[in-house]
């Protein structure tokens, strides 16, 4: 990890072991440009946000469910490793896919346990083209791992059906 990530790392885990995970999701999103950072669970056939952060409207606490094949987590979901995207428009690996239209960027790792199921996702998402490049991978396997392995992966949204 670089060395001004294990910075951003050390406050990611403060913040969170202070019952702020929702704020520290908001400094990771702080350092893109995407528009959204969530903890995504799959359940019953559906997805939606345990956590959910939207810079342009940050007092949105929730995302829509949708089916779990219309996000692009069921990649990283069915691959077990990263997932992205920076226009899925042109992607031709989307090209069937519901959301392509919708969600533009993506940029995803999976949150496993010790035994490697995987618990969820933890993305940055757009609705406009970003570069995931700017997205640090490692930092985010690493934020992945602390979630999943310190138990602090909600569960999914009781006020989704």
């Amino acid at each position: 990890m670089r060395p001004d990530n294990k910075r951003v790392f050390a406050n990611f885990a403060v913040k969170v072991h202070g019952a702020e995970l929702r704020e520290a999701l908001a400094d990771l999103l702080r350092l893109t440009d995407y528009r959204f950072i969530g903890i995504w669970r799959m359940q019953g056939g559906k997805a939606n946000a345990a956590v959910h952060y939207d810079r342009e409207n940050p007092e949105q606490l929730s995302a829509v469910e949708v089916p779990a094949t219309a996000t692009y987590c069921c990649y990283v979901r069915e691959s077990g490793q990263p997932f992205r995207t920076p226009n899925a428009l042109v992607d031709t690996r989307l090209t069937a896919h519901p959301a392509r239209e919708q969600v533009l960027s993506y940029c995803g790792v999976p949150i496993m346990d010790s035994s490697g199921e995987i618990l969820g996702t933890l993305c940055h998402f757009d609705v406009v083209p970003r570069d995931p490049e700017q997205v640090d991978i490692e930092l985010m396997l690493s934020v992945a791992s602390f979630l999943a392995l310190g138990q602090h992966v909600p569960a999914y949204p009781k006020h989704a059906s």
